[in-house]
């Protein structure tokens, strides 16, 4: 059963200080268990997810009887998927190098033990939330690692197109039904990164509300903080 759950950014928020609070938030909110990190930013395999079923991912100790039991039931629920480790020919002693994806929550949600699942943006939306189910049924702890709308500065490497802040907007009204489906008719246009994790947590949860703790787009990337 989800005990912990939330929407962290993976930008600088160090400087934002309503982003940098609702992260100092997500720390005490958690209390404890394996995190279930889902990064847009580490392997990606394709045509499937990926879990890491490496030893470490960077300086955090997985938990690779959770990933490989995910690998087992995400395959027996029809989905594609494969375990992934990096380095040492022998996945438990092998280390995944740390994307900052993983890396940023987790400067601030000091996990026990770590399961890192990469999303697959060539696969249909609907099977990241069939893939959420699964992580839900044996999970504790669930971050989507996502940063939003990258089209809000006419500087910034992808542009400026307005479907940035209507991605942004409609994200923050989006948390507090759970649902984030709508979103897809803009995250295009919006150059955002976070779709994909965002309906494996809404799978997790079941569709679950959350709380918007803060929102801010300092520079060219919208940021959130929210949890449930």
């Amino acid at each position: 059963m989800i005990r912990f759950a939330a929407v962290a950014p993976h930008g600088d928020v160090s400087d934002v200080p309503e982003l940098h609070a609702a992260m100092e938030e997500l720390g005490r909110r958690y209390t404890g268990g394996t995190v279930v990190v889902v990064t847009p930013h580490n392997v990606h395999v394709e045509d499937h997810f990926a879990v890491a079923v490496s030893a470490r991912v960077g300086d955090h100790v997985v938990d690779r009887e959770l990933a490989l039991e995910l690998v087992e039931d995400i395959r027996a629920a029809g989905l594609p998927v494969v375990g992934v480790s990096y380095g040492g020919n022998d996945p438990a002693e092998a280390e995944l190098p740390l994307d900052w994806g993983t890396e940023v929550p987790l400067r601030y949600v000091h996990a026990d033990r770590v399961v890192v699942v990469a999303p697959a943006r060539d696969r249909p939306l609907e099977e990241h939330i069939r893939l959420g189910e699964v992580i839900g049924r044996r999970a504790v702890a669930v971050i989507a690692s996502a940063d939003h709308g990258h089209a809000h500065a006419a500087d910034g490497p992808y542009g400026f197109d307005p479907a940035a802040a209507a991605y942004d907007e409609r994200f923050c009204d989006l948390v507090r039904c759970g649902d984030f489906r709508p979103l897809a008719d803009l995250v295009e246009a919006a150059k955002a990164d976070s779709l994909w994790q965002l309906l494996v947590l809404q799978g997790a949860l079941g569709g679950k509300p959350l709380e918007l703790l803060a929102y801010a787009a300092p520079t060219y990337y919208g940021m959130a903080v929210a949890a449930a």
